[in-house]
């Protein structure tokens, strides 16, 4: 999707609607300017929570226990390996 808009007299450039709404850009949200080489990437902030609930699902991945099916084999596997 591409758009054009005008910069103002005081560099302000209106979002059209249909990209505030699918990005839920209200009034009063933050927005990041990035500039990567000649572009400019405009990007919505997240908020904290997002950021948590972000970094708690990767932990959850990451930290899932083995039940004790899993843990009983990895016990007696290190036993075998221990004794051979």
């Amino acid at each position: 999707m591409v758009r054009t808009r005008t910069v103002g007299k005081k560099g302000q450039v209106t979002i059209p609607k249909e990209i505030r709404d699918r990005f839920g850009l209200k009034e009063g949200k933050k927005v990041i300017f990035e500039v990567k080489g000649d572009e400019i990437i405009l990007r919505p902030e997240k908020a904290g929570k997002d950021y948590v609930e972000e970094f708690t699902s990767v932990i959850k991945k990451k930290l899932e226990a083995p039940n004790a099916v899993e843990l009983k084999r990895l016990y007696y596997g290190q036993i075998e390996e221990r004794l051979y």
